[in-house]
């Protein structure tokens, strides 16, 4: 019993100062964010280097492609694969590798122009072979992993909060992680949704309440 409490402490004393840190993060990142998705494009001949309030636009030139992949193997032994594709994109006395995806990738070929926009040093968007990719900011990047972080330390500090005997809730708490992050990247303006994506969100909501629901009833029942 006086592990039991002990561990309940501990963990409580990792997860609320973490819940602090993850929203203070989240917040600041996400003011990074605002003012990216503010700002307007830098005068004709502004230079990327020296772009600092404004989103710069370059040529830059396809000097490479490449593709991975990863697989997973499940318990049953089925193997899946996913395979990701990138180009090598130079500008300047830069070279960097983005991640684009399959049509962008067989349409384009080295020697390709690209027109690129940078927001100070990071490629923001590429147009090549009439193939538009759009990439996420290192801000964007950093406010979605602590917002998936500060879901993640609430929900495993509730059940040591209320009792571990709330522990089956969990499995509905985890389906309603999309739709949390699906929301929440909305309101960072991450992933506008139309019609689709807040219908999916309607639908996993449900799906993880009722999960939920169900599973506090069962738990109630063994209580």
């Amino acid at each position: 019993m006086g592990l039991l409490v002990f561990l309940r402490v501990l963990i409580l004393a990792v997860a609320v100062p973490g819940l602090v840190v993850c929203a203070d993060r989240a917040e600041a990142n996400s003011q990074a964010v605002r003012v990216y998705r503010n700002a307007s494009l830098c005068p004709v001949g502004t230079q990327w280097e020296t772009a600092d309030d404004c989103v710069a636009e370059t040529m830059g030139e396809v000097v490479g492609t490449d593709w991975s992949e990863s697989c997973t193997t499940d318990s049953n032994g089925l193997r899946s694969c996913t395979t990701n594709y990138s180009v090598d994109v130079r500008f300047g006395q830069r070279t960097q590798s983005l991640r684009v995806d399959e049509s962008t990738y067989r349409a384009v070929d080295r020697g390709d122009p690209a027109e690129l926009r940078i927001w100070r040093g990071e490629v923001v968007r590429m147009v090549t072979r009439g193939h538009t990719e759009i990439f996420l900011t290192s801000s964007e990047w950093a406010s979605a992993g602590w917002l998936f972080l500060w879901w993640m330390l609430l929900g495993g500090s509730w059940p040591t909060v209320f009792g571990l005997w709330l522990f089956p809730l969990l499995g509905g708490w985890l389906v309603l992680t999309v739709p949390y992050l699906m929301v929440a990247f909305n309101l960072l303006g991450l992933n506008p949704m139309g019609v689709m994506g807040w219908s999916t969100v309607g639908v996993l909501t449900l799906a993880g309440a009722w999960f939920m629901g169900r599973s506090f009833s069962d738990a109630t029942d063994w209580a």
